[in-house]
């Protein structure tokens, strides 16, 4: 295995006091070591030559990513540290056992090379070629796919640490992956390595693309404590390579096929038909248990957020539950005893999903219990339904069940998309005027009065007026709408008015 300067400097350190001079190719190009022989006056492009500094020529030719790894100092380096790139052993050194530390730098990457090679004689797993580079790389190594699931892993041997890594159900957990999406912005395009602060722990990571150059996952080589130098980030790179190169072998490696139900409930969304294996494994999953359909939709329109990845952690925080992208939205089924006993999101949960819900600038909508799994999209409708109304007439909230808004829906359908000024009875209009310029609200009164069930004692108390004035103000109403209180179907079409008003009011506010 060829090797660069930086992955010879940070290996030769180990074993003396060396020191680097001139910048070399970063490309892995550099041949195994050479003995410098004298009188040779030419030194060949990517070649790494050993020398003693009084054996060196004053003037030689140089050719291009030349490295000379020199034992002792002296006036004649300078024009090498000018044409090439030195490596410097000032302290008196063997030169031969030098020369085979050096071989034996070149040995350690190219049996790694080689061992990793021959696993692609057969079809290797990520977990294979993982173990392969930790002896040279170190550890832990982790590889994770398209939707930050953790699908391989590598420690040090002997190691009686678990490895640091943030996860939910083998997922970068919420945190951590908001740390990295402050980090890089998603740039999941970036090729080439590049480290990032991941949780108080220096990580560094190289993107995975398919032969197609689709994102399908990244490597995390994380090293507690310590800095990356610039040839590891080289080595993480080849790694990743070699990475790529299994999941081209076998895809199934990184690209996961999705459940059979999950299949099954992406195609009855779709209204697509289903095989008769498919028919038969929802026949015996139907009315089996309560479920809850749920609607997550971005509040920041274009974003980068990987859908798969999101669903990983929905999936997470919700016990055998299915999400999936769907229609720009993301559908989610959850098992009923995923919520309360009162049949909703508390407690911890939904403190948890709040936060996650806000960071990642999301929103949900929650639709009521149903066991019938031939009624998803049904039930689905409910789920956006709660998104659509709760963002009308909710306030600053990342959750909506539709149980709360179901009124809210059933009126603005009830309205046929007209304003509710055109099924005002005769003379509201004009009642609408007096309240704007008068000192009493008759619409107020009319309102409080029904909200109270007709109650004349309740309605006086609240309106803080005697029982014989309020009287009074609903003969009046009663007379200018030509109505009958007592006519429980004109007092449903007021009421039905009135919240229909309060709905426009509260639209018209927001988009002011």
């Amino acid at each position: 295995m060829k090797l660069n300067a930086d992955i010879l400097f940070e290996r030769l350190k180990n074993y003396y006091p060396v020191e680097m001079f001139g910048g070399g190719a970063r490309k892995l190009a550099l041949l195994f070591p050479e003995l410098y022989m004298d009188n040779t006056e030419r030194f060949l492009e990517n070649h790494v030559y050993l020398a003693t500094v009084e054996h060196l020529p004053r003037r030689p030719t140089i050719g291009k990513n030349v490295v000379v790894i020199c034992i002792g100092d002296g006036s004649s380096l300078n024009y090498y540290k000018e044409h090439a790139t030195v490596l410097l052993i000032r302290k008196k050194a063997d030169f031969f056992e030098v020369f085979q530390t050096v071989q034996q730098i070149y040995e350690t990457f190219s049996r790694w090379e080689s061992d990793t090679l021959a696993l692609f004689m057969g079809i290797p797993t990520v977990d294979e070629v993982l173990r392969q580079a930790v002896p040279v790389l170190g550890g832990p190594i982790f590889v994770l796919d398209g939707s930050f699931q953790l699908i391989a892993s590598a420690s040090v041997p002997g190691d009686r640490e678990e490895p640091s890594f943030p996860s939910v159900r083998g997922a970068l957990d919420p945190e951590a992956f908001l740390s990295y999406l402050r980090e890089k912005d998603m740039n999941m395009d970036i090729h080439g390595a590049f480290t990032l602060e991941l949780q108080g722990n220096t990580v560094l990571c190289v993107n995975l693309f398919s032969p197609e150059d689709e994102y399908i996952g990244c490597l995390y080589i994380n090293q507690t404590g310590r800095s990356f130098s610039p040839g590891e980030l080289v080595l993480a790179e080849k790694l990743a390579q070699m990475v790529e190169k299994a999941c081209t072998v076998n895809p199934s490696l990184i690209n996961h096929e999705k459940s059979s139900l999950r299949e099954i409930l992406r195609l009855t969304m779709n209204e697509k038909p289903l095989q008769r294996s498919q028919k038969l494994l929802l026949h015996s999953a139907n009315n089996t248990r309560a479920y809850r359909c749920v609607s997550v939709h971005y509040i920041k329109p274009f974003s980068t957020l990987p859908t798969g990845y999101v669903c990983s952690v929905f999936e997470g925080i919700f016990a055998e539950s299915v999400f999936f992208e769907y229609h720009n939205t993301l559908f989610g089924l959850i098992p009923e005893s995923a919520l309360s006993s009162e049949g909703r999101l508390a407690g911890d949960t939904l403190q948890r999903l709040e936060e996650m819900l806000r960071d990642m600038q999301l929103c949900m909508g929650v639709s009521n219990s149903f066991q019938d799994l031939y009624m998803l999209r049904t039930y689905y409708f409910q789920a956006e339904s709660a998104i659509e109304n709760g963002h009308l007439v909710g306030e600053g909230e990342y959750v909506f069940h539709f149980a709360d808004y179901a009124l809210t829906e059933m009126i603005t359908n009830s309205l046929g998309g007209l304003p509710a000024e055109v099924y005002f009875p005769k003379g509201m209009r004009e009642l609408l005027d007096h309240d704007k310029a008068g000192g009493i609200s008759y619409l107020e009164t009319l309102q409080v009065l029904l909200e109270e069930s007709m109650s004349l004692t309740r309605a006086a108390r609240r309106l803080y007026i005697h029982r014989s004035s309020l009287v009074e103000r609903i003969a009046r109403i009663e007379k200018e709408l030509s109505i009958d209180l007592n006519d429980p179907d004109q007092r449903l079409q007021l009421q039905i008015l009135f919240k229909a008003m309060s709905i426009e009011d509260h639209a018209r506010n927001t988009i002011q």
